[in-house]
Order: structure tokens, then C-alpha cells, then sequence
């Protein structure tokens, strides 16, 4: 039987990762799991936690490559909940709505690996509440990454004591183990400014130009809404920033968009978060979700910062690019506080997209 730590070793043998101290126990404990996995004996899933760029996703796939069964499923945490939400949809009045969407699941799926695990809103919270447990009786063995401890998520969210009751579900039923090591990876090859232009307009154009783009001013349709574009090509599009991640935008947007392209550009991107928020709230991605008894203070463009972090969530979990065309430095974009720990995680995810390869003559990324 293959182990994770043999593989892991090869690669650092072969200098396609760099050993780290910090993610040794969490090898030892998937092997633990994988084997218990193998033997349809296991006791607890696990929960990864730790702050960006620390390994976790790179360690749950070796993870999930090494399960034999093919009744095995990875995928980001928020395509999850959209998917339950979906079918929440489709089975509406059914009794125990929750319990039959886990009985479905448990049909196909004995171990599920979910990506960026993160508690947003009241609606997310409450679903989780009885969906986890569900799971669990169900014998479906979850994996996951996040970059907060259980006793974290949905901090300071509505009515988060309803939300308590999962937290404890999570603490029981998967081993909790931190990577909280000093090594960012994916700032591994620097930052190289390739697809993030500061100041420098005239050389995203040309870049948009090469892929054969023009500008326009048009519309295009995201999930029956319309949404203005300042340029095309056969293989991307060019919106300006305000237009992308301000009112009405949402998740289910971004989603379509990365379903539809390999490449989008984005320009007149500004800092966000460096002035006082005129009604002092924030508001959720999608759903209107207020932070209770926040001691943060909301800032500018807190809003138009949730979206732009769900853009670029969807399109890097999909090895897709985004462009940016800037009016300050990668490291200033977000200078405010309620979202200062969420934004780490978006620039580290773009500081990794500029080590992408372009190829402008299909326009996707190699």
C-alpha cells in the first residue's frame, strides 16, 4: 500500500516541494486515516487549519490521490453548499430534508474532501447545523481544510450560538490538527508581476491585446443579470472593477463566469478598506449577512472587497487567471480590518497565479 509520507518524500526527493517541518503530523495522521479508510475502520475524519499558503489543500489531495475507492469526492466547500442549496431547492416541503440530501450523497460518496471549509452567513450556518450530523450518521468520513480552528468559524456571525452545536460535531468527530509553520509556499517563487500591473495600464492593454482583444462597450449576461464589459476577445473579457464586485454582484456570478472563461481582466482595480464606511456595516457576498457585535469597524468598499474575494476564490480553485490592472501595490489593495484575515488568503492566491503560464494564442492557462 502506498502511504502519503512515501510520496511526500518523493517529491521532496525530486525538488517539487520544500520539507517543512510543520506539516509532518499532519502526513502522519492522513496515513493514520488513509489506512483506516482501506480497512472500512475509520474513528474520525480530519480538519486542517492553519493560515494560507501553509500546505493544507497540497496535503488533503495527496491524501485524497492515494484512496483507492472511487466512492471518493474533492471540491471546494462553497461549490458544496451551492450544490445543497440547489437540492434543498428541489426537495422543498419533503420531511427531513437534510437527512434525505445525506442519504443521496452516502449512495456514491464514503469520504468527502472539502477545500476552504469557511462559515459565512446565517443561512450557510444554519444548513450546517443539522447537514454535518446528517453526514456523519450517514458513515460519510469528511477531510477538510480551513484556514480557522473550528472554535472560529462563523466568529461574531447572527445568532451564532445556534451554530455551536456543529462546532462541537467537528471537534468530536475529526481529528483537529493545526500547520501553522513560518513558510508561506506559495510565495515560494517571489512575486513576479506578470498578470498584477500597478500603475502600469498601458502594459495590461497590451497584454489583453495580444490575446486578440478590443475594447467595447457592451453588456454580457451572469445569471440573468446584465453586466457592462470594456473589452473582448475570442477568448476573454475586460470589465472594470466597479462593475464586477459592487451591487448586485454575487458568488453564483463568478462561478458562470469562470464556467464560461479561462481569463478575465480586470481594471480600475482601487484600495479598498482605507476609509471610514459611511454606514459603518459590511455587507455578506450574497446575502445581506451583518457581523454581530463586530469590534472591527467596517471600511470602504468592504462590500465590493467580499465579492472581489469570492472572484477570486472561484477562479483559482478552477486554474483559472485573473488580470489585474491596479492603482497601488499588491500588498495595499486591502487596508481595513473585517476583512484583513479573509484578504491574506486572496493575495497570497494571486501572488500564485502570476507563476501561471499564459498562452496567448488560445488564451488559456498551461
Amino acid at each position: 500500500m502506498h502511504t502519503i509520507q512515501t510520496r511526500y518524500n518523493q517529491l521532496v526527493a525530486q525538488g517539487m516541494i520544500t520539507f517543512d517541518e510543520a506539516q509532518s503530523y499532519a502526513v502522519s495522521t492522513l496515513d493514520q486515516l488513509l489506512l483506516q479508510v482501506e480497512r472500512n475502520k475509520v474513528k474520525k475524519g480530519v480538519y486542517l487549519y492553519g493560515p494560507v499558503g501553509r500546505g493544507k489543500s497540497f496535503l488533503m489531495d495527496l491524501f485524497f490521490e492515494e484512496i483507492k475507492s472511487k466512492q471518493k469526492r474533492r471540491l471546494h466547500f462553497h461549490h458544496f453548499m451551492a450544490q445543497v442549496h440547489q437540492q434543498l431547492k428541489e426537495i422543498q416541503g419533503a420531511t427531513n430534508p437534510l437527512h434525505k440530501i445525506a442519504k443521496t450523497w452516502a449512495k456514491d460518496t464514503k469520504v468527502i474532501c472539502f477545500d476552504e471549509f469557511f462559515v459565512k452567513d446565517i443561512g450557510d450556518a444554519m444548513i450546517l447545523a443539522g447537514l454535518i450530523e446528517a453526514f456523519i450518521r450517514s458513515g460519510i468520513v469528511f477531510v477538510a481544510t480551513s484556514n480557522s480552528h473550528p472554535n472560529d468559524l462563523y466568529k461574531n456571525g447572527l445568532q451564532r450560538i445556534r451554530f455551536e452545536p456543529t462546532i462541537d460535531l467537528l471537534m468530536t468527530h475529526c481529528e483537529i490538527v493545526g500547520i501553522s509553520g513560518d513558510t508561506d509556499h506559495r510565495f515560494r517563487n517571489g512575486f513576479d508581476s506578470r498578470f498584477y500591473f500597478n500603475n502600469n495600464q498601458a502594459t495590461f492593454n497590451r497584454l489583453f491585446s495580444e490575446l486578440s482583444g478590443t475594447a467595447v462597450h457592451a453588456d454580457i449576461e451572469l445569471v440573468g443579470r446584465s453586466v457592462p464589459i470594456v473589452g473582448t476577445s475570442p477568448s476573454t473579457l475586460m470589465f472594470e472593477f466597479m462593475s464586477l464586485c459592487s451591487s448586485p454582484r454575487a458568488t453564483a456570478d463568478y462561478i458562470e463566469l469562470a464556467n464560461r472563461y479561462d481569463v478575465i481582466f480586470i481594471q480600475s482595480v482601487v484600495k479598498m478598506g482605507s476609509s471610514p464606511a459611511k454606514n459603518q456595516v459590511a455587507q455578506g457576498v450574497e446575502d445581506g449577512y451583518i457581523r454581530e457585535k463586530s469590534s472591527l469597524k467596517a471600511r470602504s468598499l468592504d462590500d465590493e472587497a467580499r465579492r472581489f474575494i469570492a472572484l477570486v476564490d472561484e477562479f483559482y480553485d478552477r486554474n483559472k487567471l485573473v488580470v489585474i490592472s491596479a492603482n497601488c501595490s499588491l500588498d495595499s489593495l486591502y487596508v481595513g480590518e473585517q476583512l484583513s484575515f479573509e484578504f491574506e488568503r486572496t493575495k497570497s492566491r494571486l501572488v500564485e497565479m502570476q507563476s501561471w503560464r499564459l498562452n496567448s494564442k488560445t488564451g488559456k492557462v498551461n
